[in-house]
């Protein structure tokens, strides 16, 4: 999983987490980025960070390397465990990582689960993150490169094997896997490896450019198809490779043929059923497909006003929202079932509810929700949206106002609570208020909205 499969919101909540590990400020960096790995679990690239972030946390603590320890403090993971490797992994990084990220125990338990699930790469960095933290251990060094090899890495084999020889020049089994490590980087090198020949190679290498190219965002229509056309005969060969199907699903995503992108993506899904990113994956996809209906039949109406049938089409849209809202709160409210701690949950179930105009059903979600300082923010403006909506002005006035004292730059966010606050003032007819609302925006931010026209009104 890369950054481009992140949802939006997950998006930014990453690239605010690189910000913040740019910026040194590793505390807010681990709580950014281990929200979205909780939530897209194979992001390797967000795991990669948060190890790196957590670990110069623990330098700065520990005034130096190294922790490694071997107790998990307490936390009893492993196959007896009832609960699924991604929620066993969850677990580590919540409870274990964030106080020691080179504890030695968790990452050698990591590895285990990360094999598990075929998560090779995870699996190298659980390995790797023990090197860092115990550069002496051969003995995890041995099991790295063992590992390298495994995964067809040769040359990080290889670097790993001259690293136990520094520490002991007698090694046998160092010399000897060196050796064997330097021969099959030659034999990748060259496309002659005994298993497959160059004809191997090049499937491989075929393979790397459709990979490259599924990554790419820009790609053209003929260009999707073209790929797509390759895929098909990846998928006639082996319909049973969920890898192959996933890619297919993303690309008929991208091609905006949802129907079919759902079609693979069940597919997908009955192949690996206990793949959490896969199940968030699919969720985005229906609720688009959903939006896209709807987006369809309201078209529909706006060409033909004049329609015999335009009341009963009218409906239908009515009732498809009314059971679209029906099932994204059933889903949102599971999550929060199962996750009742998760603040980020219930701001999802708190929205969902708003928009179905729950509003005293949102309210409590929402004072939850505003207790992680991430969202708290989105979750003030929208309780005071809530307040407002049931006529509560002077409590939506208090939320709003905490919000917009809570932020210090004048971003959008910043701007959307303004608006709302001033629009709330205008309503119970504190005009001076309403206007001085306005007023910043006008001074930031000229074209936001219609608030050009609201403030310059008020001076004819």
């Amino acid at each position: 999983m890369t950054e481009a499969d992140l949802a939006p919101q997950q998006k930014n909540l990453w690239l605010k987490g690189v910000s913040a590990y740019q910026l040194k400020n590793f505390d807010y960096a681990i709580s950014l980025v281990l929200t979205v790995v909780k939530q897209a679990p194979e992001f390797l690239d967000g795991r990669k960070l948060l190890r790196r972030a957590e670990g110069e946390k623990f330098r700065s603590q520990k005034k130096g390397l190294f922790g490694g320890g071997l107790s998990m403090g307490g936390i009893k993971l492993g196959p007896a465990s009832k609960k699924d490797p991604w929620e066993q992994i969850a677990d580590l990084e919540e409870n274990v990582f964030q106080k020691d990220p080179y504890n030695a125990a968790a990452n050698q338990t990591l590895y285990d689960l990360a094999m598990r699930l075929g998560q090779n790469h995870l699996a190298s960095l659980a390995l790797e993150t023990i090197k860092e933290g115990q550069p002496t251990n051969t003995r995890n060094m041995h099991q790295l490169a063992l590992h390298y090899m495994a995964i067809d890495e040769p040359e990080k084999a290889s670097e790993t094997y001259r690293q136990v020889l520094k520490h002991d020049p007698t090694d046998m089994d160092a010399i000897k896997g060196e050796k064997d490590a330097a021969a099959k980087t030659s034999m990748m090198r060259q496309g002659w490896q005994q298993e497959g020949g160059f004809d191997k190679a090049k499937r491989d290498k075929d393979q790397s450019n459709r990979d490259e190219a599924l990554a790419r965002q820009g790609m053209t229509p003929e260009q999707m198809q073209a790929l797509l056309v390759q895929l098909a005969g990846d998928y006639e060969k082996d319909p049973n490779n969920v890898n192959v199907v996933k890619k297919i699903a993303d690309l008929y995503d991208r091609m905006d043929d949802l129907e079919s992108a759902m079609s693979y993506y069940d597919w997908a899904a009955q192949l690996a059923p206990g793949d959490v990113a896969l199940q968030a994956r699919i969720e985005q996809v229906r609720n688009k497909a959903g939006e896209k209906h709807i987006q369809q039949m309201e078209a529909e109406i706006e060409a033909n006003p004049d329609a015999e049938d335009i009341e009963e089409k009218r409906e239908t849209i009515r009732a498809t929202k009314r059971e679209r809202l029906s099932t994204l709160l059933l889903e949102a409210k599971s999550k929060v079932d199962r996750n009742p701690t998760d603040k980020q949950y219930r701001f999802d179930y708190a929205t969902i509810l708003f928009q179905a105009e729950q509003y005293r059903e949102a309210i409590p979600e929402l004072q939850q929700a505003k207790s992680n300082p991430h969202i708290r923010n989105k979750a003030l403006l929208m309780l005071g949206k809530c307040f407002e909506r049931l006529n509560m002005n002077d409590l939506a006035i208090n939320a709003m106002t905490e919000a917009v004292k809570e932020i210090p730059a004048f971003n959008n966010e910043k701007k959307e609570i303004l608006y709302e606050l001033g629009k709330t003032y205008q309503k119970v007819g504190k005009a001076d208020d309403y206007l001085n609302c306005m007023k910043e925006i006008y001074n930031n931010d000229y074209g936001y909205k219609d608030v050009a026209s609201r403030v310059e009104s008020s001076y004819a």
